[in-house]
């Protein structure tokens, strides 16, 4: 677990354990796919690291917040283009409405196109550029260390 739910407390956070339990769990996919399982092995993670875990669960938090309000989110790369109503239906006479429920892997799959210039991509960028791991090595390097 990179960011702790006390840690994420502290930094501001407002989600419930168990959401944030599921958006943590997101978060460190989404790390771990952008540098190659490089902070796996540690037990100390770096400042940045912890920075960047709460960005991405607060991005996915206004994603979540954005659908309660009714707007229009994409949950697919396919669909981007075309995002899907967060209502999924709506009555009139009896005042009825029902929401578009997205899990957290939805969510950050919301975000998350693996594309350069996603949102996520950019909280990536911006936090761990730069950063490295307790071997010295560049958590975004994209090429391989010896020994990997």
């Amino acid at each position: 677990m990179y960011l702790t739910y006390d840690e994420y407390q502290e930094y501001g956070g407002t989600l419930d354990e168990t959401t944030f339990n599921d958006f943590e769990f997101e978060a460190e996919n989404i790390i771990n796919w952008y540098t190659f399982d490089r902070l796996k092995n540690e037990t100390d993670y770096p400042e940045a690291v912890k920075r960047c875990m709460y960005r991405l669960i607060y991005m996915a938090k206004l994603k979540a917040d954005a659908m309660q309000l009714g707007m229009a989110v994409s949950t697919t790369e396919e669909t981007s283009n075309n995002p899907s109503p967060a209502i999924q239906s709506q009555s009139n006479d009896g005042v009825s409405i029902s929401y578009n429920v997205l899990s957290a892997s939805e969510l950050f799959n919301a975000l998350a196109t693996k594309t350069k210039g996603s949102e996520v991509d950019q909280i990536i960028q911006r936090y761990l550029q730069g950063i490295k791991n307790s071997l010295g090595r560049k958590l975004l390097y994209r090429g391989f260390y010896p020994g990997e």
